[in-house]
């Protein structure tokens, strides 16, 4: 019988570390597998210590060839896989597995019928392990039967060996990574995972990815090499190449939805070295950065922030004097845009002056910088009334003034169009400054406000129905009208509001998890009071609103692994 899984390991002069891979895929849980070791050419005694593995154990067998790189071993050696192998895997040859690794992935596959299966991934070295920068966001819950498409975090999931794929998922689509270019993960990783029919995202670490720290830089460590800058661009063509043969509204969709993805957060990953770099760098820079710019087009630009839309512009007309100006301008003042204007309120860099104009509409703020930052800071009951005081302020807006920066709150019934208006009281919150990062050109200390909110305006003509109510805040002040759910405290009553009684049986609940919520709720059980009872048990007494009949239980649940237990009352 041929092995389920087919594992894909390119060796190349990591003698260092050659060792420590190999055994922690000998010691996987999942043990039906084959290790296809692809000798890339090494120069040092990476082969003779992947012959002696694979003499040792049998699942193990090397593979030798000159050398071609990367993108090419990992080719070899899925060329070499046993044909009817239900599963293939990748591992870089300096990097590490937990032992559980593949048999949760292929657990998740076995379960789902699903085309791959990703896990979490932790960065290490010597001193210690922590998570994944890169894969943070996509993996940060489990999600099985999922897509890129209502999952979009996926997209910065790009690497190769961090997965399990179907063996006929990856055969019908013909999947190589492409040779002589670093970066040569993400023209597999990304199509895939709009290629596929689903893909189930596991939360455990899968992973262990080694941060060099002798020897060799690895090729995420070689930043300012204009050649990393290169492959790097033509590793993101060869994706929208994949994308854009693909017929149909839904590609030309994903491939919009990737070309943001390339600007928000993919060039980023260049643009941070453009002021270190040297003359090859840059040069490369305007030819090569620029050019990508240009093939993607303005259509992805509106929902950029201001400061990645005046980066693709400049790096288009190649102003690359002006665009390392504004990534000196971001750190020296943490990422604060200068702004001018009110009605339609602009960035305002002081590097611009002087310099050939740049089109308003690049410089106009957008709903990213306008959007509402806000906190409840207490919340407390007095005379049967809920007072609310906290911040709120249109991002990079500030609130300078009392009279440009005024505020309401907007509850509304989950589930119905009905809704309560409260209007708040601006006061000074110096707070709102000092927790607001980004305003180093400016402040918000006018943000603040207070609020009394009547009870009664959770009823529905003068009556308790159970039912929560979302609260929103709106800020008047420049650039008009911003609205955005009223953000949760991180301390005393902010973060958790008490309960207020306003019958016998009806209370009001706030809720600050998260986003405030308020809830009306009738309460059908009470307990009163809780004692212990022997030496292992307590005593729950209280009252019920209803009489209850024979076989009624008390449910408890816990609060962290969610176990049940009942008990007769």
């Amino acid at each position: 019988m041929p092995p389920r899984l087919s594992i894909v390991v390119p060796v190349y002069n990591v003698e260092l570390y050659l060792d420590e891979c190999l055994e922690s895929i000998a010691a996987q849980t999942f043990a039906d597998f084959e290790c296809i070791l692809v000798d890339d050419g090494s120069t040092d005694t990476s082969a003779v210590i992947a012959k002696a593995f694979a003499a040792r154990d049998k699942r193990f067998r090397v593979v030798m060839q000159e050398n071609a790189g990367l993108g090419a071993a990992r080719n070899v050696g899925a060329r070499h896989a046993s044909e009817d192998s239900e599963y293939l895997a990748f591992v870089d040859s300096d990097d590490t597995m937990p032992d559980y690794a593949y048999e949760r992935l292929i657990a998740a596959l076995d379960e789902t019928g699903s085309d791959f299966a990703g896990g979490n991934v932790k960065r290490f070295r010597s001193v210690g392990m922590q998570q994944s920068w890169g894969h943070r966001a996509a993996f940060a819950k489990t999600q099985l039967k999922t897509h890129i498409s209502k999952f979009p975090a996926l997209v910065t999931d790009r690497t190769a060996w961090n997965k399990v794929y179907r063996r006929s998922f990856w055969d019908e689509h013909g999947f190589q990574y492409p040779e002589g270019i670093l970066y040569e993960d993400a023209p597999v990783s990304i199509p895939a995972h709009y290629f596929a029919s689903s893909v189930d995202v596991i939360s455990d670490c899968v992973y262990h990815w080694r941060v060099r720290e002798t020897g060799e830089r690895s090729i995420t460590q070689r930043s300012t090499d204009p050649v990393s800058l290169i492959d790097r661009v033509t590793s993101v063509r060869l994706v929208r190449e994949a994308l854009k043969a693909k017929e149909g509204a839904k590609y030309a969709r994903y491939l919009r939805d990737y070309d943001y993805n390339v600007l928000s957060e993919e060039l980023p990953l260049i643009y941070k070295y453009v002021g270190e770099g040297g003359a090859d760098f840059r040069a490369a820079f305007v030819k090569e950065v620029g050019g990508l710019v240009r093939e993607i087009g303005t259509g992805p630009w509106s929902d950029l922030t201001v400061a990645d839309r005046l980066k693709a512009y400049l790096a288009r007309e190649g102003r690359v004097e002006d665009f390392i100006a504004l990534t000196k301008h971001q750190s020296d003042y943490s990422y604060s845009v200068p702004v001018k204007g009110l009605a339609r309120p602009q960035a305002d860099y002081p590097f611009l002056q002087g310099r050939p104009p740049v089109p308003a509409k690049i410089l106009t703020l957008g709903p990213r910088e306008r959007r509402v930052v806000s906190r409840l800071e207490q919340a407390v009951w007095s005379d049967g009334k809920l007072l609310l005081r906290g911040y709120a302020l249109p991002g990079h807006l500030g609130a300078e003034s009392r009279l440009g920066s005024r505020k309401m709150l907007v509850f509304r019934e989950g589930g119905k169009r009905r809704r309560t208006v409260v209007t708040a009281r601006t006061v000074a919150s110096p707070m709102a400054t000092v927790n607001s990062p980004h305003l180093a050109l400016r402040h918000a200390d006018w943000a603040g406000f207070t609020a009394v909110v009547d009870p009664t305006a959770f009823q529905s003509g003068g009556k308790w129905n159970d039912g929560i109510w979302t609260t929103s805040v709106a800020v008047t002040g420049a650039g008009g009208l911003h609205r955005a759910r009223l953000k949760g405290g991180e301390s005393d009553s902010g973060q958790n509001p008490p309960a207020h009684w306003v019958t016998p049986d009806v209370r009001i609940v706030p809720n600050a998890t998260g986003a405030l919520t308020i809830q009306v709720e009738t309460v059908r059980a009470r307990a009163l009071d809780v004692r212990p009872s022997g030496e292992d048990a307590v005593e729950v007494s209280g009252e019920l609103a209803a009489e209850i009949g024979a076989g009624a239980t008390l449910r408890a649940e816990h609060v962290s692994t969610s176990t049940v237990l009942t008990f007769p009352v």
